[in-house]
């Protein structure tokens, strides 16, 4: 096998998960030169049967888009079989780099995509104040990603309930969520995802490492900065232990510290785990988490001149290379 591709044959699974029937059927699987073919039957009601089938690409390119998106989804995407993908983000440039991975490497169209837009606020009782939000945030988000109008969920904004926020506040454009229904394709995609961060990720290379850890911070980091006690840290969110154990292992081989918090909390902090973290452009993969970096960056002493990453105004940071 090329060593710049990744075989998908060794993460298909054996069965395919029917949520709706609590149980497993069997999957065949035909493995050509360039894609797999799948397929399952299920029993139906009336005692007939109906074939399931689904033909993937077998391979998919082994390079930094590729484990940038893995990393975003273990950190962004619904890891139950219920038989839908989803992925979610408020930042356009991270939604339309995973829209562009999924059509490049694995034939999803972009067309294919249902989407709703969440808002962080109770849903307003004011109709001239509920059409104003919506109609912003729609906008925004039609002009910005690669949705398209037609291919929305007949109620396009939705709301929170347990929350005291009753107006939006300027600059939020809402979290964009993304869903393809397909139960095969979706079964694929998580046991891809959950193999390479639970069984591969800490042996492969170092910049395949960091293109992982550049999807976990965008989806997952916080940047923190408190100026008045100097504390300035990167959160990682991760509930689980297994694998804040994995990305603190990733981030270990990288040669970046970090510390193992009880309940979900990784944290990166100190000048010199900082300063690798600027230096590898870990943080790079978000825009917005990328400008609250560089600003927390600058209020150490002498950070400037000791690194040379900080630019004039007007440089495109969207320049997500590893230098």
């Amino acid at each position: 096998m090329d060593n710049k591709k990744v075989d998908l044959s060794e993460f298909i699974p054996d069965e395919v998960f029917m949520s709706c029937l609590d149980k497993t059927v069997k999957l065949s699987k035909n493995f050509g030169e360039d894609y797999i073919d799948l397929s399952y039957i299920t029993e139906q009601y009336n005692n007939s049967h109906r074939e399931h089938s689904l033909s993937i690409p077998r391979f998919i390119s082994k390079k930094d888009s590729t484990f940038e998106v893995i990393g975003l989804l273990q950190a962004e995407m619904g890891k139950t079989n219920n038989g839908c993908l989803s992925f979610s983000n408020h930042e356009y440039k991270i939604i339309n780099h995973v829209i562009n991975w999924f059509e490049k490497e694995l034939s999803l169209d972009k067309s294919r995509w249902k989407w709703s837009i969440k808002l962080n606020i109770q849903e307003p009782a004011d109709l001239i104040y509920k059409n104003e939000v919506e109609n912003k945030v729609i906008k925004h988000w039609l002009n910005r990603s690669k949705i398209k109008l037609e291919n929305s969920y007949p109620k396009k904004v939705t709301y929170i309930k347990n929350t005291k926020n009753t107006k939006l506040s300027i600059f939020d454009r809402g979290t964009l969520v993304l869903e393809y229904k397909s139960n095969l394709f979706s079964q694929i995609v998580k046991n891809f995802v959950r193999k390479i961060t639970y069984e591969k990720i800490i042996n492969y290379e170092p910049g395949l490492l960091q293109d992982y850890i550049r999807g976990i911070i965008a989806g997952e980091g916080t940047i923190e900065c408190c100026r008045p006690d100097k504390r300035y840290r990167i959160h990682i969110s991760v509930s689980k232990e297994e694998e804040k154990e994995i990305y603190f292992r990733c981030l270990q081989k990288l040669g970046i510290g970090s510390i193992k918090y009880k309940g979900d909390k990784l944290i990166v902090s100190k000048r010199i785990n900082n300063i690798e973290l600027l230096k590898q452009r870990l943080i790079t993969l978000s825009p917005e988490k990328y400008n609250k970096f560089l600003n927390m960056m600058k209020h150490y002493p002498n950070i400037s001149k000791e690194t040379g990453y900080f630019k004039p105004k007007g440089v495109n940071i969207w320049n997500r290379k590893t230098q």
